[in-house]
């Protein structure tokens, strides 16, 4: 006997209260209440300290608090060595320490010098490790000439040079550790199997339309510094980059013959490292003849 209209409603009825309710108890099962409340709490982004530190240090520099920015960067470096703005720091850092280095403010690194009847920048530069154009940049002196009795401040170049190829950067320190670094835009060598250098400052020269030019009055805004280390074939020099110019397409000739880009400057050697113009101004201005120099190639 088959079931009545009204038998089949009432079946229709109790099996979709089943499946419905099964339904809802596998919703909350597998998507509990709490999850839906907790997705509705607005998510909060993680930001590394280093990032505020680095703000709040570039506005010390904008304002022309050097030293609180320097101490902000260097506490910065000190607690997180590696964050997401590491070489962001270290770019402002290098900054901060070379505006400091070349100010008329007293230093550990500068001494005070009375200037004797018989001086000479190139004397008073080679007894205190100096150079003469360094002095003149400290000074704000527009020539050599010098007067006796003048009181002038000293900064004494004990740097040493590290040219990191692989992570294109040129970087200074001294015994106390990090001073600065700078990009390199480029470098075409000579091939040689060997993963590292060790060798020094030989000499630095400045030139002007190809052709080289006598330092003896100081240096000319115009000029362009090359720097000439001793191995042959390495030679820093500038060209005419912005800074803010990529530094990640870096060629280097080495054993697999890699060309890098034409640099189009007249001032280019047919070997060497190119750096930004207003780079090279500052560390021919932070080395001298002698400087240690350590070329990591691989």
């Amino acid at each position: 006997m088959g079931m009545s209209f009204w038998q089949k409603c009432v079946v229709i009825l109790l099996g979709a209260a089943i499946f419905g309710g099964s339904g809802y108890f596998a919703h909350i099962a597998f998507r509990p209440v709490e999850l839906t409340r907790f997705e509705s709490i607005p998510w909060v982004k993680y930001v590394h300290p280093n990032v505020k530190r680095l703000k709040e240090a570039q506005d010390f520099a904008r304002e022309g608090k050097l030293k609180e920015a320097q101490e902000t960067v260097t506490k910065a470096l000190l607690i997180s060595p590696q964050s997401p703005v590491t070489r962001e720091l270290r770019d402002l850092l290098g900054n901060i320490n070379t505006q400091i280095f070349f100010s008329r403010e007293p230093s550990p690194r500068k001494t005070e010098y009375s200037v004797k009847p018989d001086d000479a920048l190139s004397s008073i530069a080679r007894k205190f490790d100096s150079s003469p154009e360094a002095i003149m940049r400290v000074n704000n002196l527009d020539s050599t000439l010098i007067r006796p009795g003048e009181k002038l401040l000293v900064p004494r170049l004990d740097f040493a040079m590290t040219i990191d190829l692989p992570n294109n950067r040129l970087v200074l320190h001294d015994a106390a550790g990090f001073f600065s670094q700078y990009p390199i835009v480029s470098a075409q060598l000579p091939p040689t199997r060997r993963s590292a250098i060790d060798t020094k400052v030989a000499a630095k020269s400045f030139w002007e339309h190809g052709k080289a030019v006598h330092a003896d009055h100081g240096m000319q805004k115009d000029w362009m510094p090359r720097i000439d280390l001793g191995h042959g074939g390495y030679v820093l020099y500038g060209v005419g980059e912005e800074r803010q110019a990529s530094t990640s397409e870096i060629a280097a000739s080495t054993d697999n013959n890699e060309q890098t880009a034409d640099s189009r400057e007249v001032n280019r050697p047919p070997q060497g490292i190119a750096m930004m113009k207003e780079d090279i101004a500052d560390i021919a201005l932070l080395i001298r003849k002698g400087t240690p120099v350590t070329i990591i190639l691989k």
